[in-house]
């Protein structure tokens, strides 16, 4: 698994050695296309990381469903509610498999406790994802 992180453009700041604690944190999942991630107004719960497969994030509204983009390998789901600690911790949009996928989940109180054990790896992680806050489309 931690092989598939050193391919994740928000882990690329760790070294091999964080990556593979990092991973001992993951687990996987398989869902099927039109399966729900998460619903727009969940708890966050998780950061999801996409091995194989095309998520969608949307939200629905009465004029009809609101396309925000697509997700597909090697990027990341719901890491801002988790990560940033000025965003709110419920989901901003719904995100649902366009086709079945393979994904890297992290739960919220692994995610807490590589904070505790690891807060030199939960720091560097942290700060990616608020850079990316402040400069959303650079890679």
């Amino acid at each position: 698994m931690s092989s598939f992180l050193d391919s994740v453009s928000l882990f690329e700041s760790l070294t091999q050695e964080e990556r593979e604690t990092l991973s001992l944190f993951c687990q996987e999942r398989i869902f099927q296309s039109g399966d729900i991630i998460f619903s727009e107004g969940d708890d966050a719960i998780a950061l999801y990381v996409v091995k194989t497969g095309s998520l969608k994030a949307y939200k629905d509204r009465s004029e009809g469903e609101i396309v925000l983009g697509y997700i597909g390998p090697g990027k990341l789901a719901g890491e801002m509610a988790l990560f940033d600690p000025d965003a709110p911790k419920k989901r901003m949009a719904t995100v649902k498999a366009v086709e079945d996928s393979l994904l890297l989940i992290i739960m919220d109180y692994a995610i807490l406790e590589l904070s505790k054990k690891h807060p030199e790896i939960y720091e560097k992680i942290t700060q990616v994802i608020i850079e990316r806050k402040h400069h959303p489309f650079s890679e």
